[in-house]
């Protein structure tokens, strides 16, 4: 767009189980460059794709929406594709007269990790500054007849603390960027050479005293924590600070006498049997997980199904 090129933007607005495309999965088409991103792939998106070409030679397209099945049978509008399901696609052509100024600013806030509501609608896109509302969903297309509104929370609502920053913190770091989340890791020590390796995470912040790093959350209610830190001492410092607070999901990294010796230290500090039940422990799916790359693997399987269940 800088380029002063037309960009089509594709959108998963709602979608049922099954479904190959997922709300919230964005494809971006734009004249001698390659895609980005994909709505679910498949016929589906290669025709679709197609179309977006003769869209990009004009400088005039009505916004819409179109719901499509997944299925060979039945009197909804097909994709094509008999994986099961049902996805609700939103089709939009960025002007960069139009769109530009509004998708620069989109951008912005995005890299300075501050919220926002973007709409879209037949008439256009628009973004404003609005704090993230976890009682909402991240998004939401409202339908009136003729009349719709897709509308997005443009904050990341997926969020994960790593309390420690070792091999393990490393290697979970790794496989939760890559799985969408936005990474916030804390040490006590600064000359560790993992916590210098780490270019997975948005931050990697240094703590005189891990009970600390609660203050540090930002949006709690959305933030994963997962404490694996290098020692039991350490490890009751941070659950001290994160158990008072509204972290969905709270992990502790270790073998069973090591969560044992934790929880006694807890009691000890006044850790109440329902504070207590918060917490998961050891974190991550059984699984014989001894390497970090594999103990990373089973705490991600693990908040990916906890995930799960919240949604459905």
């Amino acid at each position: 767009m800088r380029e002063s090129q037309n960009v089509f933007l594709a959108m998963v607005a709602e979608h049922t189980r099954h479904s190959p495309g997922t709300t919230g999965a964005k494809l971006l088409v734009a004249k001698d460059r390659d895609p980005v991103g994909t709505i679910g792939g498949g016929i589906m998106e290669y025709s679709l794709m197609k179309r977006a070409i003769g869209i990009l030679e004009n400088s005039s397209f009505t916004p819409e929406i179109q719901m499509l099945s997944h299925r060979k049978s039945g009197p909804e509008e097909k994709s094509g594709m008999i994986c099961a399901g049902k996805q609700t696609n939103l089709y939009y052509l960025c002007l960069p007269e139009k769109d530009g100024e509004t998708v620069e600013r989109i951008v912005h806030l995005l890299n300075h990790n501050r919220s926002a509501l973007l709409s879209i609608g037949p008439s256009g896109m628009a973004v404003q500054k609005q704090k993230p509302n976890v009682n909402e969903l991240q998004i939401k297309l409202s339908q009136d007849n003729n009349n719709w509104l897709y509308e997005e929370q443009l904050q990341n609502f997926k969020r994960i603390a790593i309390i420690g920053g070792g091999h393990c913190s490393l290697a979970l770091s790794r496989v939760m960027k890559h799985l969408g989340y936005d990474v916030f890791v804390f040490d006590t020590r600064e000359n560790v050479s993992t916590v210098g390796e780490n270019k997975y995470a948005q931050t990697v912040q240094i703590v005189d005293d891990y009970q600390d790093v609660a203050a540090l959350i930002q949006y709690p209610e959305l933030t994963q924590v997962v404490v694996m830190t290098t020692d039991v001492a350490s490890d009751v410092r941070g659950l001290l600070g994160v158990i008072h607070q509204p972290f969905p999901f709270i992990g502790v990294m270790g073998s069973q006498a090591k969560i044992t010796e934790i929880t006694k230290r807890l009691k000890s500090e006044g850790i109440t049997e329902d504070q207590l039940s918060r917490l998961t422990t050891p974190v991550g799916i059984p699984m014989a997980s001894n390497t970090p790359e594999e103990i990373a693997i089973s705490v991600a399987a693990q908040i990916l199904q906890k995930r799960d269940q919240v949604f459905n």
